[in-house]
């Protein structure tokens, strides 16, 4: 077995940075006398040759008492057989800082866990780097000294920095010694003698900077009253104790901590959080930000925050020497290329393709694209940046960047990908989202002009999702990102973007998100205008008028309606002048140009009837109808509403009659004409149920309800409503759950029951909010009204 004092020498030559022929040129022992007393040859050297070493090294008293004692076959110095030492009380713990600021509640939560628990108590403060783990730790163990009379011990355990973690028996050996005791040479017996020496002592150990669970364990007492406290940038879990994760501080706190560090107590607060807002909330970007003002009297804080403001250079503005953001990242990604595990290698690829993407909240699917690898491998590998807190995130399958770290991920990701793997990356990422985007349009119906338009090869990237719920599913889950994707395809990519924004009308019709669609369509006009595909053109400029309309933006949605009834006129494409024309008409009637829109729909009649696309003539003739209803001459109104009825009037054409009928229906109602409204909505239902479709039912149950609240027959509104209520929620739509449950509130309103009103509209609300629908302002002014 290795000898107690071979095993010590080499660990202080190693603390001290000394190769062996370094240490003999400093105790004037030979190097051949070094080597042969690392290697156990020569277990017990004289005295003398102790002392050489130990002075050459420079080790304080106690560290020399132990070496000798190591290197005595009595395994003691005479020193210590004539006078016993007394247990030592270390103060070890570093300097803590005048400017520390805020971290209240925290220190209170760690204060009172850390005297409270029975027995030894154990906490990890962990977060990402820079986001003031140490800094808490150091000024809670000041805040804990009183509780714990036998000192203090302080240990950089050098998980994230230069060179290799400290091994556990190498930080063994350090307590040890400044405990009094002799480090045994081997792992288990230090950890015994370690434990022992603090089973009868009450203080606090604070190991900072610890690589992983498995390098703190043998640190850890086993009896006694100590306090433990671990910093780490990596996860804890499975760590025995208190997880204590640390997030950035209030925005409160942070202008405070600016305020100290720049030496400006009365600088302005709507300066100081814009710089606060562009160092991400980080204590650590704050403190670099703040010192850069104090040394610069001259600055205002607010050119500070301009000069923040451009993110190519943000990391360099807060760096200070050798230290600051993006040194401190830096370390995480270097452990992570530096490890063994293949896992963590693959994060610092998988880090450097993150820094591609714009999206705000990133996804196991994002990750899986841009890596070209399996969804659950790349799932395996965000969960590795989460454990080293370089991602943190926000919900279950859900990841987050915080803002100087995706500034780090850009760099890396130009430092470690070609400009041809950072085109594939992203290529590939903008294709798996329009296949399923398409997807969703063929289970919805694509429409004559889409089929046409579409390439059956945009689909090849979404054949795992074999149902309509999985594709509805997967969209949802990337929502988020969509409308920032197609942004960032118009400049990289812009055939895939006009792709993937024209393939998205039917998910955001699904979904009412119209303001969404609205985006998606501004951002590629400019793409489509005047170029040889004119059929796209009038699609993108169709679609952007009529979510303008959905928008209830009726006046903006004319003039890009107007062009695109010209679009589709000078593409060939009939069914699409139709459409526009159809939409067109609608639009001028919600502005009041009854008149004005007749003429359009007409065309739009004549067009569909022409063609033979029953579909396409039926909708123009239901405008034609509710326009002339609105011109006060029902007699035409009437005999349009039927023709529509007529043309839908073949065997499976069910739903499309339903659905004529139920506008019919909605039509008469706002005209006061409640008794023929009545008429036409049952006769939706019933159309509806033979064709079997079940959330449509749902709906004109809801427009049944209004139509009896303006009667005043409050009771049979609620009882439609409540049945129409349960066949949404047996089929999990929630807009239409949310729509019902506002209508349901009107009704108790109307009843003078505001309690329950308010009950629907707040579940309504949430509804909204929860899935980010159009629609929640209405419901937030209905709730303020009353």
């Amino acid at each position: 077995m290795e000898s107690q004092f071979a095993a010590l020498l080499r660990r202080h030559r190693t603390a001290a940075g000394l190769t062996q022929d370094e240490l003999s040129a400093g105790s004037g022992v030979s190097v051949q006398a070094i080597s042969t007393l690392e290697r156990g040859t020569r277990r017990y050297p004289q005295l003398s040759t102790v002392e050489a070493l130990a002075e050459a090294l420079h080790l304080d008293p106690d560290q020399t008492a132990s070496l000798a004692a190591a290197a005595s076959r009595r395994g003691r110095t005479d020193k210590a057989k004539a006078k016993p030492a007394s247990p030592a009380s270390p103060r070890q713990l570093p300097f803590a800082s005048g400017d520390f600021t805020g971290r209240v509640r925290e220190m209170e939560l760690l204060t009172k866990h850390l005297t409270t628990a029975k027995g030894v108590s154990v906490t990890a403060i962990t977060g990402m780097g820079g986001i003031g783990k140490t800094t808490l730790a150091i000024h809670t163990a000041h805040q804990l000294a009183e509780h714990f009379p036998d000192g203090q011990l302080y240990l950089d355990l050098r998980g994230f920095g230069i060179g290799p973690p400290l091994e556990p028996l190498d930080a063994l050996t350090y307590l040890l010694e400044d405990l009094g005791e002799t480090p045994p040479a081997d792992l288990a017996a230090a950890t015994s003698r370690f434990r022992t020496s603090l089973a009868s002592r009450r203080l606090v150990l604070l190991l900072d900077n610890a690589s992983d669970k498995e390098q703190i364990e043998p640190l850890l007492p086993g009896s006694g009253g100590c306090a433990v406290i671990v910093t780490s940038r990596r996860s804890m879990a499975g760590l025995a104790g208190r997880q204590f994760p640390l997030g950035e501080p209030p925005l409160e706190e942070s202008i405070e901590m600016l305020r100290r560090i720049s030496e400006r107590p009365d600088a302005p607060e709507d300066d100081c959080a814009e710089v606060v807002r562009q160092c991400g909330g980080l204590p650590l970007a704050i403190r670099m930000a703040g010192a850069r003002l104090a040394s610069r009297p001259t600055w205002p804080v607010a050119h500070l925050a301009e000069r923040l403001a451009d993110g190519r250079r943000r990391l360099d503005e807060l760096q200070l020497d050798d230290s600051g953001v993006r040194a401190t990242l830096v370390l995480s990604i270097e452990q992570l290329a530096g490890s063994d595990d293949p896992v963590d290698v693959q994060a610092v690829t998988m880090f450097a393709l993150l820094g591609l993407s714009d999206s705000v909240e990133l996804t196991s699917a994002l990750a899986a694209a841009l890596s070209d690898s399996p969804e659950p491998e790349a799932a395996v590998v965000l969960e590795r940046l989460v454990d080293v807190h370089l991602l943190t995130t926000p919900s279950p399958s859900r990841y987050r960047l915080h803002d100087l770290v995706r500034v780090a991920a850009r760099e890396l990701a130009e430092q470690m990908l070609t400009e041809p793997d950072k085109a594939a990356a992203t290529t590939r990422w903008i294709k798996r989202v329009s296949a399923v985007v398409w997807k969703a349009s063929e289970y919805a119906g694509h429409g004559v002009t889409r089929e046409a338009w579409l390439d059956k090869e945009w689909l090849d990237g979404a054949q795992d999702l074999a149902e309509q719920e999985h594709v509805l599913a997967w969209l949802d889950n990337e929502r988020t990102t969509l409308v920032g994707t197609v942004q960032r395809a118009v400049a990289d990519q812009p055939g895939l973007a006009v792709q993937l924004a024209i393939g998205l009308n039917a998910y955001y019709t699904s979904r009412r998100a119209w303001l969404e669609w609205l985006q998606v369509n501004e951002a590629i006009l400019r793409l489509v205008s005047g170029g040889p595909d004119r059929v796209a053109e009038g699609l993108v400029l169709h679609d952007l008028g009529a979510a303008h309309a959905e928008l209830g933006q009726y006046e903006q949605a004319v003039a890009p309606l107007r062009q695109a009834v010209d679009t589709a006129e000078a593409s060939g494409d009939g069914n699409l002048q139709a459409l526009c024309l159809s939409s067109l008409s609608h639009v001028l009637e919600r502005t009041g140009r009854t008149n004005d829109g007749i003429p359009y729909a007409e065309r739009a009649r004549e067009i569909g009837l022409r063609l033979g696309i029953p579909p396409r003539a039926a909708w123009a003739c239901l405008a034609l109808g509710m326009l002339y209803l609105k011109t006060g001459m029902p007699q035409s109104a009437e005999r349009h509403f039927a023709e529509a009825m007529q043309i839908l009037d073949e065997p499976g054409l069910e739903k499309y009659r339903g659905m004529i009928a139920q506008n019919v229906g909605v039509a008469y109602r706002e005209a006061g004409e409640f008794e023929v409204a009545g008429n036409a909505l049952r006769e939706s239902l019933i159309l509806y149920r033979t064709a079997g479709a079940s959330i449509p039912q749902a709906e004109v149950l809801n427009e049944l309800g209004r139509l009896r609240m303006a009667e005043g027959r409050y009771a049979e509104a609620i009882a439609a409503q409540s049945e129409g209520l349960a066949i949404a929620g047996q089929h999990g739509d929630w807009l239409v759950e949310a729509d019902i449950r506002k209508s349901l509130g009107e009704v108790h309103r109307a009843e003078g029951k505001l309690p329950e009103a308010r009950r629907e509209w707040r579940i309504a609300l949430s509804i909204h909010e929860q899935h980010n629908a159009h629609g929640a302002a209405a419901l937030e002014q209905l709730l303020r009204s009353t």
